[in-house]
């Protein structure tokens, strides 16, 4: 015998169309208020730096904020829609976001350069000296 749960709403394919359709024609604009799931990126690597770039479109430098903590890059930031608009198509991610990238060294955190540029942020970490890679001189026996 299966459960019953008070209050709860059977799931058909019929109620889940007409949650859709709350969704989307919603004077409340639900789709505009929904955060972003992840910040389209792309992130390498060279002896000397790691590099980042972040798609962030419609995006200032007022609103971005980026941090760093135990070899953990933190990216955060909120994007918000224009005051008045009722969209009738949005495909455009609006409100809060954060995004944790671990970092594969420790880096220099007093010369790491970040610039916003044509909606790309680009962040450039150095490595620190100690986790470069050292070639080791072997010892004649």
């Amino acid at each position: 015998m299966l459960p019953v749960f008070p209050n709860a709403t059977a799931v058909t394919p019929t109620n889940r169309l007409d949650s859709l359709f709350d969704r989307v024609f919603d004077t409340g604009n639900a789709f505009m208020n929904q955060g972003w799931s992840a910040i389209p990126m792309a992130m390498w690597e060279d002896e000397d730096q790691i590099h980042v770039e972040a798609e962030l479109p419609g995006m200032s430098e007022s609103d971005v904020e980026i941090t760093i903590h135990n070899r953990t890059l933190y990216l955060r930031g909120e994007r918000k829609a224009e005051e008045g608009r009722k969209y009738l198509v949005n495909g455009r991610a609006f409100g809060k976001f954060e995004q944790a990238i671990t970092l594969s060294a420790t880096v220099d955190v007093d010369n790491v350069r970040a610039e916003l540029k044509d909606g790309v942020l680009r962040i450039d970490l150095p490595r620190s000296p100690e986790s470069k890679p050292r070639k080791i001189a072997l010892n004649a026996s």
